[in-house]
C-alpha cells in the first residue's frame, strides 16, 4: 500500500504553555523510514503573539511564508517535512532526511533574511518524531475538529447554538444511572437511557457552538469516564438550535479534512 500524507492538527498544553501541532500521521504505521535517518530542525522565532502564546493572525501569516521557503529548500534535498511546533515564541518545523545536511544552513538563511535557529542529529528511530504523536486525549481532539469541519463542509454556521448529542454505549444498568449523573454533572440537558439490557445507550444534549474547546472539554471527560461504567462513548451529533422547523441533518461524513492541513501535504501553508 502506497504512503498517502495525513496531516492532523491539535494543541498540546506543555509547563502552562500552548502549542498547535501539525504532524503527518500518514507515517505512523511505518515510521522509521529507513532512508531517511537524519533529523533537520528549524526554529523560527515568533514577531507578535497573543495572550495565551499562539500567533496573532498576521503573524501566522508570515510565519507560514517563511515556512514555506524553508521547505523548499529542505525539499531540494530530498528531505521529508513530517510536521511543525508553533507557540512558546517560535515556530519549530521538524524534517528527515537521507545524509547529514550540509550547507542548507546559510542557503536558508540566505532566503528568508532572518536569523534562525537549527538542529541536526542522527535520529534512525525517528524519536523527534514519535514525541509528537497524538496522546488519547489528543486523538480525541482530533476527532472533534475532523467532525466540527465536516459540519461546516455542509455549511452549518459555526455561531449558532447546535444541540450536540453525546453518547455514550454500557452493558451496565448500574453504569447507565451513574452516567447520568455525570451527564448532569456536566449540565448536559435532557439526560436518557434507551436500548435494551447490556447494550443501553446513555444520551445527553450540550447546547453550546460548534467550538473544538467547548466540545472537546465533554467529549474527553466522557470517553475517559465511560470504562468506569462498563461503557464506551460512541461520539456526538449536532444539529442547530432551531424555533418551530425541525432541525436540519448536517452531518457528512464523507466530507475533506480541513483545508489548510490538505494544502500542507502540497507545500502550501
Amino acid at each position: 500500500m502506497s504512503y498517502a500524507p495525513m496531516f492532523e492538527m491539535w494543541r498540546r498544553v506543555e509547563d502552562d504553555v500552548a502549542y498547535d501541532i501539525v504532524l503527518d500521521l500518514g507515517h505512523t504505521e511505518h515510521f522509521p523510514l529507513s532512508d531517511h535517518p537524519w533529523f533537520f530542525g528549524v526554529r523560527i522565532p515568533m514577531a507578535t503573539k497573543t495572550e495565551d502564546g499562539l500567533p496573532t493572525d498576521e503573524e501566522a501569516v508570515r510565519l507560514n511564508h517563511v515556512e514555506n521557503r524553508v521547505r523548499e529548500i529542505v525539499r531540494g534535498r530530498d528531505g521529508q517535512y513530517v510536521g511543525r511546533r508553533t507557540g512558546g515564541m517560535n515556530r519549530d518545523l521538524v524534517f528527515y532526511l537521507p545524509e547529514r545536511p550540509r550547507g542548507v544552513e546559510d542557503r536558508i538563511r540566505a532566503s528568508v533574511g532572518m536569523e534562525i535557529l537549527f538542529v541536526v542529529r542522527e535520529d534512525k528511530r525517528w524519536q523527534a518524531y514519535e514525541s509528537m504523536l497524538p496522546v488519547p486525549r489528543e486523538w480525541r481532539q482530533i476527532e472533534d475538529r475532523r467532525s466540527i469541519q465536516a459540519l461546516l463542509n455542509a455549511d452549518a454556521d459555526p455561531g449558532l447554538t447546535h444541540r450536540i448529542e453525546h453518547r455514550v454505549r454500557t452493558s451496565s444498568k448500574k453504569g447507565a444511572e451513574a452516567l447520568v449523573k455525570l451527564y448532569e454533572k456536566l449540565e448536559l440537558d435532557e439526560p436518557t437511557i434507551t436500548g435494551e439490557p447490556r447494550e443501553l445507550v446513555v444520551a445527553g444534549v450540550q447546547l453550546a457552538p460548534l467550538q473544538v474547546d467547548l466540545i472537546h472539554r465533554v467529549s474527553w471527560i466522557l470517553e475517559s469516564k465511560s470504562e468506569k461504567a462498563k461503557g464506551v462513548y460512541l461520539g456526538w451529533t449536532a444539529n442547530p438550535e432551531l424555533s418551530g422547523d425541525e432541525p436540519a441533518d448536517l452531518t457528512d461524513p464523507e466530507a475533506e479534512l480541513l483545508a489548510i492541513l490538505e494544502s500542507l501535504s502540497t507545500g502550501n501553508s
